[in-house]
This record gives structure tokens, sequence and C-alpha cells, in this order.
């Protein structure tokens, strides 16, 4: 499983940054995308999915924090909206993480989701490949640390501060 290889990768303390994690889980990732060109209009996800990508939000004025790599459950897409809705597991803690998205399994379209997951991604935002996290693996990926949150002004927000935050604000 790639969240196995990539913690083998990462050694017997498993102390490496976030964005080694990142770039390790992107390219493993790369060797497993097979696209489906009847999803060309949707940029090859569906309802169902759990992506991993890069993010830039449009505004970032407007939040107080944001995700640059979330791993996103996907519920709905809107290529004439030029956007897509789903669940970014990366604002939950990992002791809930892992539980919450296996429970996405064998589940499209409707989810119980925690309010403060659900996010619009705008297409055009998109600032890598959007990886799909063969369905064996989404507990494991879910468990590795790659979310990167950020504040209006670039600067790196502490995980443990977007997992406490209420629900009701946090961001896109």
């Amino acid at each position: 499983m790639i969240s196995d290889d990539i913690l083998k990768k990462a050694g017997r303390t498993g102390y490496k940054s976030g964005s080694w994690y990142t770039n390790t889980l992107m390219n493993e990732l790369a060797e497993y995308q097979k696209k489906n060109f009847n999803q060309f209009d949707t940029n090859f996800i569906i309802p169902g999915d759990l992506i991993f990508f890069s993010y830039s939000a449009k505004y970032p004025q407007k939040y107080k924090f944001w995700d640059q790599h979330p791993l996103v459950y996907v519920i709905e897409v809107s290529p004439r909206q030029g956007l897509f809705f789903g669940a970014n597991v990366h604002y939950l803690n990992p002791s809930y993480r892992g539980g919450i998205t296996e429970s996405f399994l064998n589940k499209q379209g409707v989810v119980n989701a925690p309010r403060k997951t659900l996010k619009n991604y705008l297409f055009g935002n998109v600032s890598s490949e959007l990886y799909k996290v063969p369905r064996d693996d989404w507990k494991g990926v879910s468990l590795l640390p790659t979310e990167s949150f950020v504040n209006k002004r670039g600067q790196k927000v502490p995980k443990y501060q977007v997992w406490d935050y209420p629900d009701s604000l946090s961001s896109p």
C-alpha cells in the first residue's frame, strides 16, 4: 500500500517534513492514476473519489486559514461552475480522520461529514494533478501528515489550531 511504502521510506523515526510527505505522496499516487476519458469534463474526478492535490485560495483574505494540500472526498462536481465540493479530512484531528475516511467507503454523494470539512474548490485554483487515492489505502493516506494550513498572509498555521477551531468559522 502507498501509505506503508511512504512510512518505510520515512525510516524508523518517521521524522520528515510535511513537504517531504506531500511530494512523496504525489510521486507515489502518480503511478496509480488512470484517466477515464468519459470523465474529461469533470477533470477526471467523480463523486465518491478521494483526491489529493495542491491548491491556492482565490480570495485568501476572506479566510482565517486554508489547506494548501487538501485530501478531499468528492461529493459533487460542477463543471459549468468550474468547481467541486467535498470533505477535506485534513480539517480533522488524525485521531478521527481514519475512521471518518473509512466511513466514506461504499458511499457516493450523500455522506455524514463534519461541517468543518465541507469545502468548495475551484478547478482554476488547483495547482497540481488531482490525484485519486486507491480505495484500499484511504485510511492510511489520510493519516499521513500532508496538510499545510496557511493564513490570509500566507503564514503557516499550526495544525492543532485548525483541528480545534469551531466548525462555523473555518475556511474554504
